[in-house]
This record gives C-alpha cells, structure tokens and sequence, in this order.
C-alpha cells in the first residue's frame, strides 16, 4: 500500500521534468525555403540544450500556413511541440486568409531578422532612393519594382517604404519567388527589386547589381545607406522566431526561451547564420516579441486598407 501511496502521490513525467520525450518544430514554409532552413538549423543545434533528446522538423503546408498553426494550437499547453513562425504569418494573418491572431500561441523567442533592400543592374541611372522615386513622381507609372507576391510581407514592406517617399505611382511587379524578381530586374523587365541581402549577393560580388538602400544596416553592406539616413522614417523586415502552443505555463515559456538562445548560440546555427546573411535580433524577452507580433498584425492591416485591399 505503501508503494501504492508513493505512485500515486509522485507527479507525472510531463509535471516531473522538461523535456520527457523528443521536441517536434512545426514548419508550415515550403521545404528547402529559408523558413524551413532555420527550422533544420534550429533542429540540429538544439538537442544538446534539450537534455540530449532529439529535435525533429515536422512540415505541415497547406492553407497559407493554417495547416501548421491549427495543429500547433491543438497541442495546448505542451512544451514539447513548437512553432517556427514568421513576418509572412502576421501578413496572412491581416488579411483574413487564416482564422488566427497572434494570441492565438504563446511568443517565444523572436529569433533573426532578414531587412527589405532595393536593388537594381549595375548600370541603372538610380544611385539613390531619392532617385528612384523621383523618377516615379516625374513619370507616374512607369517607373517598376519586382518582389514576391501580392499582398505579402515583401509587396507591404515596399508599401510601407512607397508612402513613405509620398506616395509615387510606381507598378509593383508580383513574382513567384524572391529570386525571380531579381532576376527580371537584372534582365532589365523592371526598374529595380525589393527583396533581401541573400537574394542579391552572388549578384552583387559579381558587380552586376548595386543596393540603393537597406532597411536596417547590414554588416555586408557597410556602404549602403539605411532607408532613414535616406530620409525614410521607417524599418520594414522580414522576421523569423518560435512560439510555443497556447496556454504554455510561464515557467515552462521561459525555459524554453533559455533553451533556444543556448541553442542559437551554438557555433553551427551561427555559422548557420552567416551562411545565410541574416541578422540576430532575439528581442528583450518574450512578451516584447507577442507585442512585436500583435503590432506586426496591425501596421499591416492599416497598410491593406489604405491600399484599398482590404476593406474596413
């Protein structure tokens, strides 16, 4: 009775310790993307900062990322099964394409942050951003940007960028991946490409193209100038982070968060990360990136509906 007594008084094993069983990322990007890539490297590199359990990618596709996060929000309250979640989420999000809010799961750890950059061939008449967009107000229409998609994170971050210089009728040329549109930009079908460092950097050690301007300053590109020193009072990226199922116990939220950053600072998720051209930005903790997503949400349904793409 006594043995009977002490099981049954003796927590359970997801009580007793974290992690009890293998870690499961969910990934609703397309395989061999750069979403599906930092969820590989975030696998790789975690399982020494997981008690040695292993960490397994799971991609879930389908219904502009909807497939992934109803599984992930049916996981309540387990620790074991994560996130990877990006800019791309919160913009589906603003549209309505998915029935979630970022409320919906628990914010984690914003980890890396990829600026928007406009490029454009070596030998454009465009040496600055005030170029290019003066063009645009002296011929309404002519003047043409490439980037990916319709009502993206990449079409809203030009947006952003667009209103910012007054609003100049320039065509937003939609493509079905980032490389595409700076190929047709090199190809000389469009004036210039809104898209990331990555994208363009064989072009640019090549001396094909040349940046304009970045978003944020990026360690390769320490001549180019920022859209603020530009003038251009703003900071649109491309974002990428983990959050957790909904209803994760505090605790267990910040353990994970602690977890993760050991894990991003192994020195193959940083070479990982150098890799790929990407920036840290893990953020002051984790209510700061539920914040940042909530606001992410937000600026970009006010976007949508000053466009016109999204009613009020």
């Amino acid at each position: 009775m006594a043995s009977v007594a002490a099981v049954g008084c003796s927590p359970s094993g997801e009580e007793a310790a974290f992690p009890s069983r293998a870690i499961e990322i969910v990934s609703w990007a397309t395989p061999g993307g750069p979403t599906d890539l930092l969820s590989r490297a975030l696998a790789e590199a975690a399982p020494p900062h997981f008690d040695g359990r292993r960490v397994t990618v799971m991609t879930r596709q389908g219904g502009a990322g909807a497939a992934g996060m109803q599984y992930l929000q049916g996981r309540e309250g387990d620790p074991h099964v994560l996130g990877v979640f990006t800019a791309s989420g919160t913009v589906n999000m603003a549209t309505g394409r998915i029935p979630f809010s970022p409320g919906d799961f628990t914010p984690i750890l914003r980890i890396q942050i990829d600026p928007f950059l406009i490029a454009v061939r070596d030998d454009s008449p465009f040496h600055t951003l005030g170029d290019l967009f003066e063009a645009a107000h002296a011929r309404p229409g002519e003047v043409s940007v490439s980037g990916f998609g319709a009502a993206s994170a990449h079409f809203l971050g030009f947006a952003r960028l667009r209103a910012a210089a007054g609003d100049p009728d320039v065509r937003w040329i939609a493509y079905e991946g980032s490389a595409d549109a700076v190929v047709a930009a090199l190809g000389g079908h469009t004036d210039a490409a809104h898209t990331n460092y990555n994208i363009v950097r064989e072009h640019l050690r090549a001396g094909t193209m040349r940046v304009l301007g970045v978003a944020l300053p990026v360690e390769a590109l320490p001549e180019t100038p920022s859209y603020a020193e530009q003038g251009y009072d703003l900071t649109p990226v491309h974002w990428r982070g983990v959050v957790g199922p909904p209803g994760l116990d505090p605790a267990l939220r910040a353990e994970l968060r602690a977890r993760l950053m050991a894990a991003i600072e192994d020195p193959g998720f940083r070479e990982y990360m150098e890799r790929a051209a990407l920036e840290y930005a893990t953020m002051a903790d984790a209510d700061a990136f539920g914040s940042w997503m909530a606001e992410e949400v937000a600026t970009s349904r006010d976007m949508l509906r000053r466009l016109g793409i999204l009613d009020e």
